[in-house]
């Protein structure tokens, strides 16, 4: 009997210290070293690495030194984001580059003319601007194709939906049949649907890349119908309904603002085609305007008022609908 006590004791003695390891290592080993953790971490781990991959081939630049700065300093962030909604097939380092190098040349060739350094500084910011105008050009381009072809988009995944698919479903359609950029947009929006991306972040993701207020109207009444619910068909084809009244408002607006357009143009482009005709037929005349000091200073301040009416110019006939 005492054997069996002492066996009985010397058992319950091993499984309370297999019992105490087990507890200690549990408290002492990390987080997500379980086998099924590690299972799905080895699973995983592929996918975070394709990603990464991908981050890092991204290229804006073909000179290493430049590429690294585009993509790693916060001032470029404003850049690229404008290089992405033009949609732009040229480097962003390309522009970066010809920046300085056209401001630098404005420079130098005002300077070599013997102009005063005013008017050089001038030359040199438009010139320098250049670049970045192009950008925003390509951009607004883009945007305006964008917002034509929104309507008939929304209406495209509004029938969608009446037929039963789902919303990711509509988007796709809209990939597949409509034009770029909205189809290469909407396509985008289903791909990062399809890669796991929550189709909340893919329409915000959508507002980043595409600089619309239609747009942001149309992810806003989608968010809100998934919280409250309703009818989406209706709601999306109240906001179809919506942009393409806002559309006929604008052209009205631009049709009553052409005489101001007009008078505009006029207005910036009679002083230099006058002055190119007296160039022309008095070069003697004209000649003092660049020669002389006087004259000089004349001509970079009617330079500078020119820049500055036109914007405000621009501003009074661009109306908001």
């Amino acid at each position: 009997m005492l054997n069996v006590l002492i066996a009985l004791g010397i058992f319950g003695t091993v499984l309370l210290f297999m019992y105490a390891g087990s507890a200690l290592y549990r408290i002492v080993a990390p987080r997500g070293t379980d086998r099924a953790v590690d299972r799905l971490q080895a699973w995983t781990a592929p996918l975070e690495a394709a990603q990464l991959e991908i981050v890092r081939k991204e290229s804006l630049s073909e000179i290493p030194w430049l590429n690294e700065a585009l993509l790693t300093m916060r001032r470029f962030q404003p850049l690229r984001v404008l290089h992405r909604q033009a949609d732009c097939q040229l480097p962003l380092g390309v522009f970066v580059l010809a920046t300085p190098l056209l401001a630098i040349s404005a420079v130098l060739l005002v300077l070599s003319m013997h102009q005063p350094m005013m008017l050089a500084l001038l030359f040199a910011a438009v010139l320098g601007a250049l670049p970045t105008g192009y950008l925003y050009w390509l951009k607004n381009q883009r945007m305006a194709m964008f917002e034509r072809q929104l309507p008939e988009a929304l209406e495209l995944v509004s029938r969608a939906l009446r037929a039963g698919h789902a919303l990711s479903v509509g988007l796709k359609i809209v990939g597949d049949e409509a034009a770029d950029p909205i189809g290469q947009e909407f396509r985008r929006v289903f791909d990062e649907v399809s890669m796991g991306v929550a189709l909340p972040q893919a329409l915000q993701n959508l507002t980043e890349r595409v600089n619309s207020l239609d747009v942001k109207f149309f992810v806003t009444s989608v968010m809100v119908q998934r919280e409250t619910g309703g009818n989406m068909a209706e709601i999306i084809d109240s906001l179809a309904g919506l942009i393409r009244q806002r559309f006929e408002l604008q052209l009205k607006v631009r049709a009553l603002s052409a005489e101001g357009r007009l008078s505009a143009v006029i207005l910036l482009g009679l002083p230099i085609f006058i002055g190119l005709v007296l160039y022309k037929t008095s070069p003697d005349y004209m000649g003092l305007l660049f020669s002389d000091p006087i004259g000089q200073n004349l001509a970079t301040g009617g330079s500078i008022m020119m820049v500055f009416g036109a914007i405000v110019m621009k501003r009074m006939v661009n109306i908001k609908v």
